[in-house]
């Protein structure tokens, strides 16, 4: 009768020790791929949110005609009529036989605004420089960036003919976000104020003749060195925001919400508008 062959106790441990540590090895790995790849997906969907904020910030802030407010966390802009729901770019508001869209003064009251006080002529005036195209009293558009902690958001805010303020969800999952305000040295108003953080010329600070206006030269150089600023520690009057032309806008984004950043983007937006008005 022949004998059975099999295997010995020692032999199945052996094997089954053998397997294990081959099972182990290939779980590490497959555990590592799978880390990595769950990492990868997080950077590149943290990557396209930001993409996409920028996306939506640039197009918010390019209609620009003026900025009303400017912070780290937060810009407000005035734009035109052609922003709102109600404009009409096929209507004639004036009359005039010229549709909106190519007319240069909508409501024919240009010739009315050096007969108002300064602080009035904001109503009247040629399009890009009358912010009430309807005449009704009130502002035709004012859009409001601003980021939000607590939730991890941005948001804009639009409010138009001083209604009720429309909020529209930018992006979510924004860990860190700033905006940081510029000047131009190109410009009339910026040209003499590149004097560096004290705001005193001379002094070979650090910033001063670097061709570079910051918001800190905005606010710290004061009539006397040929500026506008208060020293306030913000640019937060009419005087210093007229110095703005580009903001710096800078974001994190943490997707899986893990406490580190998974993507980050910083870029700059210089409405092309702003500055053409002020030379009005």
């Amino acid at each position: 009768m022949k004998r059975r062959t099999g295997v010995t106790l020692v032999e199945l441990m052996v094997y089954m020790a053998v397997m294990s540590i081959a099972i182990a090895a290939f779980a590490g790995y497959f555990g590592g791929f799978m880390k990595s790849a769950k990492g990868a997906e997080h950077k590149m969907q943290a990557a396209a949110e930001l993409r996409l904020l920028f996306s939506r910030l640039s197009d918010g802030l390019h209609p620009a005609v003026a900025f009303t407010g400017v912070s780290a966390s937060s810009v407000t802009i005035v734009c035109g009529s052609e922003q709102a729901p109600w404009y009409g770019p096929d209507a004639d508001y004036d009359g005039d036989g010229i549709p909106n869209l190519k007319d240069t003064d909508d409501d024919g009251d240009a010739a009315q605004r050096f007969s108002l006080p300064a602080d009035q002529q904001w109503r009247v005036g040629y399009d890009l420089e009358d912010d009430d195209d309807d005449n009704d009293g009130n502002r035709d558009c004012l859009m409001s960036f601003y980021y939000a902690p607590a939730e991890r958001a941005v948001y804009r805010s639009a409010v138009f003919n001083a209604g009720t303020p429309e909020v529209t969800k930018l992006a979510v999952n924004i860990s860190s976000f700033s905006f940081t305000a510029f000047g131009s040295k190109r410009e009339d108003l910026g040209r003499n104020i590149d004097l560096g953080d004290d705001g005193m010329p001379g002094t070979a600070d650090a910033g001063e003749g670097d061709g570079i206006i910051t918001a800190r030269e905005i606010d710290w150089v004061r009539p006397a060195q040929g500026g506008h600023g208060n020293r306030s520690g913000a640019v937060d009057t009419v005087d210093e925001l007229k110095y703005v032309t580009t903001l710096e806008l800078y974001a994190e984004c943490d997707y899986n919400s893990d406490g580190r950043p998974d993507s980050f983007l910083r870029t700059h937006v210089s409405p092309p508008l702003v500055p053409l008005r002020r030379r009005r």
